[in-house]
């Protein structure tokens, strides 16, 4: 038994030094080679059409070996439609990170990393209430392509310095949002987003976002599940941004919390806590309110709830207090139990 330990970990180690040694070369050969990669710029537009299904664009390129590996970073990128020859999206600045175990493992050219700085987006709702983002319906938006020389695994994929225009119906000028950063990571397993919004100075200060699906399941079952942080919030401005709320939200500002699950059925649950003073209603009072509220649907029934809720106005305050309001549906979606 012992002899063949030995043999076991003399083995082990003779893989492990050779291993050592590729990647040594390996990575010896990319230094090599990764400053002449400029000269291979026509070829490196083609395999980046072929895996983002637009036309790719840019003025020049640097080749360099990061912490992570082999880096690409393109100069006043552009993204064109194929369809009529328009820039969908430019930005200054765009590098991609290439997988080195691929390289060696699959001898694939796969990229695990993108990152896009200082661009600017155009949303745009139409008098119909179809959305546009850069002048595209978003059932128009390419997807990207499997076929070609490159092809795309697990990645992360960062945003910096984004500016996102929002325009609606009868709109002179858009509003800004500001997005720092933004990083999306997806693998086998999930998508996942995080990233923050400086917010107009009439919506409030900021909001920070994070969203996750779960994609290794059926498709029935996948929900975005999404939690919302939004800090100073001015409530009068974001009425202004639906048409149903506009003139009946006056006023309020303060912090509200939102998580809520999405799914192919529609919203399946939500939950928010809020903090507000001074919200003013067409011919009411102003008043504060603080409390979480929750809701919850299922093919069983539906509840709605609401916890240490408290609400205050300049003479008087109501008690804490606790409300909840529970249905069971049958098979037809009539409601066979109601509790509150």
């Amino acid at each position: 038994m012992k002899r063949f330990l030995d043999k076991l970990l003399r083995i082990f180690g003779y893989s492990a030094a050779t291993l050592i040694v590729l990647l040594a070369v390996l990575v010896g050969l990319f230094r090599l080679f990764l400053p002449r990669l400029p000269e291979y710029q026509e070829e490196i537009k083609v395999w980046a059409s072929n895996a983002i299904g637009m036309q790719v664009e840019f003025s020049g390129m640097n080749a360099r070996w990061g912490f992570s590996g082999p880096e690409l970073e393109f100069y006043d990128a552009e993204l064109i439609r194929p369809d009529n020859r328009k820039r969908a999206v430019a930005a200054a600045r765009v590098g991609i990170g290439i997988s080195v175990s691929s390289l060696v493992f699959d001898r694939a050219f796969v990229v695990d990393r993108v990152a896009i700085r200082d661009t600017s987006i155009e949303i745009r709702q139409l008098e119909s209430g179809a959305w546009w983002v850069q002048g595209m319906a978003l059932e128009d938006v390419p997807r990207a392509h499997s076929a070609g020389p490159g092809r795309l695994g697990d990645i992360e994929i960062v945003g910096e310095g984004i500016n996102v225009q929002f325009l609606q119906p009868g709109d002179v000028r858009p509003r800004l949002f500001r997005v720092p950063r933004v990083l999306v990571s997806i693998d086998s397993h999930r998508v996942a987003v995080d990233g923050s919004v400086r917010l107009p100075a009439d919506l409030g200060r900021q909001i920070d976002v994070s969203a996750t699906q779960l994609i290794g399941v059926e498709p029935d079952q996948r929900a975005w599940d999404i939690a919302l942080e939004a800090s100073d919030v001015l409530l009068d401005g974001w009425a202004q941004l639906h048409e149903s709320l506009r003139g009946r939200l006056l006023g309020g500002e303060g912090d509200i919390d939102v998580s809520f699950a999405f799914g192919s059925g529609g919203l399946r649950g939500a939950t928010a806590n809020v903090d507000l003073v001074d919200v003013a209603l067409p011919g009411g009072e102003a008043f504060e309110l603080s409390g979480r509220f929750e809701f919850d649907r299922s093919p069983e029934g539906w509840l709605v709830a609401a916890e240490d809720l408290w609400l205050a106005t300049a003479d008087h305050a109501w008690p804490e207090s606790s409300l909840r309001a529970e249905a069971g549906i049958d098979d037809d979606g009539r409601v066979v139990m109601l509790d509150v």
